[in-house]
């Protein structure tokens, strides 16, 4: 992989105490490197290792301080993990515990092995090769989630640092998609999986955040973004596709790769969608009759 060519980092004095540590596992060393060098430039503190091999230091800095709050992952070092489920048994060594934010990286096919089984736990996946502005959105996106988890745990949020990844207010419509897909997890999980989310309107939403923020996103991730069976994905895709609200285009490095947009009408119903729901309720207040 060939690294992007990078602004300069921040100064120190520009950071308030300390920016948000994010644990990176890939055994790739060019893909560890390129990760490491993103997320510095843009704020963040970087601990890689390339493997979960006890006698590396990773899994001790895991649990050290400052508090881990987002672990990047490539898919591929779950395995080893025989102690229970891979990322469950890596939030218990987490003093974040729940809080603790995970981005799956890696090639599609292993991605599509793993995630079924984790995808409960994770806030992101992203297919190789990566691509610095999406990284860094899923680590923003990732960094949010955790300090609302803390919040809702009663415990004090991580004290916020100036640079050039802080945060800025974020559109409206983004706002809605995250707090509609936070009141999703808060339903789904005391449930055990009874109740599952609708996979069409998480790629929808996908796909909005994605225009936003001016992301691509390939098949195989919208996919795994539905949270659902990787073949009834392609289902609900054909059909969107068919009802004029997605189109696609080829990379043209590799034309086997497909990459999804909403088409003009489909952005329109889902902007329409999401502002009805922000002119109902104040976003980030819990919905109440009136």
């Amino acid at each position: 992989m060939t690294a992007d060519s990078l602004a300069a980092p921040p100064r120190v004095d520009d950071i308030e105490q300390s920016p948000a540590a994010v644990w990176v596992i890939d055994p790739d060393p060019a893909t560890l490197d390129f990760v490491s060098r993103a997320l510095v430039h843009a704020g963040y503190l970087p601990c890689a290792f390339p493997d979960l091999d006890p006698r590396n230091g990773a899994l001790e800095r895991l649990g050290g301080d400052p508090p881990v709050q987002v672990a990047v992952l490539d898919a591929c070092t779950l395995d080893p993990l025989e102690d229970g489920p891979a990322l469950t048994e890596l939030r218990r060594r987490s003093p974040r515990r729940t809080a603790l934010q995970f981005v799956l990286i890696g090639e599609a096919d292993r991605l599509e092995r793993v995630v079924p089984r984790q995808s409960a736990e994770v806030t992101d996946i992203l297919t190789k090769p990566l691509e610095r502005h999406s990284l860094i959105y899923s680590i923003k996106e990732a960094t949010r989630r955790h300090a609302a988890a803390l919040s809702r745990s009663g415990s004090p949020a991580p004290a916020p640092y100036k640079g050039v990844a802080a945060r800025r207010e974020l559109p409206l419509d983004l706002q809605v998609l995250h707090w509609l897909r936070d009141i999703d997890e808060q339903r789904s999980k005391p449930l055990g999986g009874l109740v599952k989310t609708d996979a069409t309107w998480n790629m929808l939403a996908e796909l909005l955040r994605t225009r936003i923020t001016r992301r691509r996103i390939s098949v195989t991730s919208l996919c795994l973004a539905s949270r659902g069976p990787v073949t009834s994905a392609l289902r609900r895709l054909d059909q969107l596709l068919a009802d004029g609200l997605v189109t696609y285009t080829l990379d043209p490095q590799d034309r086997r790769r497909k990459y999804i947009e909403l088409t003009a009408e489909g952005a329109n119903r889902m902007q329409a969608a999401v502002r009805g729901v922000a002119q109902r309720w104040t976003v980030g207040d819990p919905p109440r009759n009136r």
